[in-house]
């Protein structure tokens, strides 16, 4: 999955591949940037990248000297066939070099990946071991510094297309903690996922279904995959702040402000990017943030967003209603109100009609389904659920706000 882009302390310096040579002893083989580390610098660290003690061997050994830190994991591959430069073993460390203080649990996790594809590329290829090692290893250096950077992410073709080095930058200070997705949760994409379609096999199918607009059990069916998976898939976009989940938007849902609207007329930033969000055409000039402003406070006592479309008319404005309602509640500026309805305890069998029969025998009357849940799981529409269940004397219907 493709990751997030490091922050300006967190940005790879440089990185170094060192390793021991039968003549040189330890040596500074590649470098990217070129020339980042003096050789006499280098002769200072030499004994962390590539250490005396096997023990530490497969451990991560961070450095904070001169003006940088390095991090690093000594590694030791038994080579696969024929003895290498009188070796049976390649001894090496692929180091990265960031500012003094910057977080080190995404660079080990890359390295200790990193060092997986070397071994397992070595058992199968003879990647360490074969006279075009050099080459790959400076492509692959450079392309961990460039695409972290650049992108959160790299992907490499080593040897040919079907061996491949994918990694990604992930901090889980800026992930978040995914839901429990329901059936009838909307994704709404919040990040470009072409490249990350690229890199999961679940995704790729499920990609060209993603439209801001289908429930999860309907992403599944449309793109013939398991719905334990789509889950899954939807919970990791999640993770990685590329998407979140809504209720279904639709114009005879109520919606409520909550406060959270008063700590954005503190923050510009957070106003520019809700202008950006909420903007319907590039063509006209963007709403100011006032209007928008005044658009989210019209749901102050709990609206229909179809009254907000009618009465305010977002769209004259150059505001997209649907959009806004999105933002709204990925910020927590809205909440909705939902319905859960019910079945009374003294109903019998023999007296229910035949509408509520079917909510009966599928067990959605006891207050855990909403609306949405039961449309979702029938395969009806909301009129119909409505029709059914809101003015039933034997049904209470209760309401309330998105937790």
């Amino acid at each position: 999955m493709k990751g997030s882009i490091p922050s300006e302390t967190d940005k790879i310096l440089a990185v170094l591949f060192v390793e021991f040579d039968n003549n040189y002893g330890i040596k500074l083989s590649y470098q990217v940037p070129e020339n980042f580390i003096a050789e006499v610098k280098f002769k200072v660290l030499e004994n962390y990248f590539v250490t005396k003690s096997k023990q530490l061997h497969g451990k991560l050994i961070v450095t904070q000297m001169f003006d940088f830190q390095t991090i690093g994991i000594p590694t030791e591959i038994p080579h696969s066939n024929a003895v290498q430069n009188g070796r049976k073993v390649s001894i090496f460390n692929i180091v990265i070099v960031t500012k003094v203080g910057a977080n080190t649990d995404p660079y080990e996790k890359i390295l200790k990946k990193l060092i997986s594809y070397f071994t397992i590329f070595e058992q199968e290829k003879q990647f360490l071991s074969s006279d075009g090692k050099n080459s790959r290893i400076l492509g692959i250096i450079n392309s961990i510094f460039h695409g972290i950077n650049d992108h959160g992410y790299c992907c490499v073709n080593v040897i040919d297309e079907l061996n491949v080095i994918k990694l990604s930058y992930v901090n889980k200070d800026h992930c978040v903690n995914p839901p429990q997705i329901k059936d009838s949760d909307v994704p709404i994409i919040i990040s470009n996922l072409e490249e990350s379609a690229a890199w999961d096999l679940t995704l790729r199918e499920l990609y060209p279904f993603l439209d801001n607009q289908k429930p999860v059990r309907l992403l599944a069916d449309l793109s013939l995959l398991d719905l334990v998976l789509v889950k899954k898939c939807i919970q990791s976009l999640i993770y990685y702040n590329l998407a979140f989940v809504v209720s279904p938007i639709r114009y005879s849902n109520t919606y409520y402000v909550t406060s959270a609207i008063q700590s954005i007329m503190q923050d510009s930033a957070l106003q520019e990017e809700c202008i950006e969000y909420v903007k319907m055409d590039e063509r006209y000039p963007s709403p100011s943030w006032e209007v928008i402003f005044n658009l989210y406070e019209t749901f102050q006592s709990g609206i229909k967003l179809k009254q907000v479309f009618l009465y305010e008319k977002p769209f004259m404005r150059n505001v997209n209603e649907r959009r806004l309602v999105e933002f709204g509640l990925l910020k927590g500026i809205l909440k909705r109100l939902h319905k859960y309805p019910v079945a009374s305890s003294k109903i019998n069998d023999t007296e229910v009609s035949p509408e509520l029969q079917d909510y009966i025998q599928h067990q959605v009357l006891d207050g855990q389904h909403s609306y949405d849940d039961i449309c979702i799981k029938l395969n009806w529409k909301l009129e119909k659920v409505e029709n059914d269940l809101d003015f039933c004397k034997t049904i209470t219907i209760i309401q309330k706000l998105d937790v």
